[in-house]
């Protein structure tokens, strides 16, 4: 067998898709291949440079600056890896001087659709067209894109104008969170949990618009949000506004263990988003067995079943969101099911060791096919 070596640029904490990463390079690993893995934020706590993987900290907080480029370079050569393998700041300068260099197999993945970025931050015209010039270059020196939803391939191919033969579909991945704490979670009569950043295209406003008829309809129900951002001050108004607030916890950020810990006594969750490549908060609580009521919106019916192990619900449609809601409250027998279907759905196709063994079998074709 040949071996190679790989260079991942990721962020390394407990965040599922620095998980996911530092998985697959273990995976590569185990294949006796060599594994760079090359981290942002100043993370120097946390290099290893003779180990495998050997951890590298990028010279700048993010991956975007010329001297991030000339240290990739000198890492390169100091490496010859085989496969340059980039996630979101990382892409940019992994492809490029991956090109430059004659890399054989670079890979970018796709994590996000253009939708959600326009909405959470609107540029004008010309800077936008400007960076969308940048990007399908930057795809164009890729030899392939994986992409997290076939919702984000179509972007890909219809926005960049990258051809679907060099974009591979991988859905995120979680490693598999249930231990005795989990399984014996008391769910709480009532409780919904909606997890995500505060921005714009993740729609925590059209939850909170539909929770004055749920309360009405059943008095239990309250809502506990997780995560912060740029609307979160907006959301808080509106609901003193509606006059539920003493109905919503504004929780903060969460460590990710304790974010799958309350998912686990909730009734749902809920992800009321505009737009969403994916959504991992999808399969995180999937993982629990928690019912989910989503947005059919891009990548999110890929993952939840419609009537099987949740509720899909048109977009920024507070009425529907209310049907969908009560249902799952008031029906303990279809919450039951759902809680199995959704474990067994998780298992099947999105828990982390399946995929990271199918994804090292891809990146070893690829490398097959260039020599």
């Amino acid at each position: 067998m040949n071996t190679h070596c790989f260079f991942i640029g990721t962020t390394l904490g407990e965040n599922p898709v620095s998980v996911h990463c530092e998985t697959l390079a273990r995976e590569l690993i185990g294949r006796g291949h060599r594994c760079v893995l090359l981290t942002p934020h100043r993370r120097v706590d946390l290099e290893n440079h003779a180990g495998n993987p050997a951890v590298y900290t990028w010279p700048s907080e993010r991956p975007t600056k010329w001297r991030d480029a000339r240290f990739l370079r000198g890492l390169i050569r100091q490496f010859k890896p085989s496969c340059l393998i980039a996630n979101f700041a990382s892409v940019n300068v992994m492809m490029t001087q991956g090109w430059l260099c004659r890399i054989p197999v670079r890979v970018a993945w796709y994590h996000t659709i253009t939708s959600q970025i326009e909405q959470d931050h609107p540029q004008s015209p010309w800077k936008a067209a400007l960076l969308r010039v940048r990007k399908r270059f930057i795809y164009s020196v890729a030899t392939r894109l994986a992409a997290n939803s076939h919702a984000s391939a179509r972007d890909a191919r219809d926005v960049f104008g990258i051809p679907e033969s060099k974009i591979q579909v991988f859905h995120n991945a979680l490693a598999d969170p249930m231990n005795e704490d989990l399984i014996d979670s008391e769910i709480i009569s009532g409780r919904i949990v909606c997890v995500g950043r505060f921005d714009p295209s993740k729609g925590q406003d059209v939850l909170i618009r539909a929770l004055p008829i749920v309360c009405k309809k059943i008095p239990s129900a309250h809502v506990e949000f997780i995560g912060e951002g740029s609307s979160m001050e907006t959301c808080k108004q509106l609901a003193a506004r509606l006059g539920i607030l003493e109905r919503c916890t504004f929780s903060g950020q969460v460590g990710h263990g304790e974010v799958l810990r309350r998912m686990s006594t909730a009734v749902a969750t809920v992800v009321p988003s505009r737009s969403e490549a994916f959504g991992l908060v999808n399969i995180e609580s999937m993982a629990v067995g928690t019912p989910v009521i989503a947005s059919n919106v891009g990548g999110i019916p890929e993952i939840v079943r419609d009537g099987v192990d949740g509720l899909l619900v048109p977009p920024d449609n507070p009425a529907a969101l209310v049907a969908a809601l009560k249902t799952i409250l008031s029906d303990s027998h279809l919450r039951r099911e759902m809680h199995n279907n959704a474990r067994q759905r998780f298992l099947s196709e999105f828990e982390l060791t399946r995929a990271v063994r199918k994804q090292a079998d891809w990146l070893e074709n690829e490398l097959k096919k260039h020599g």
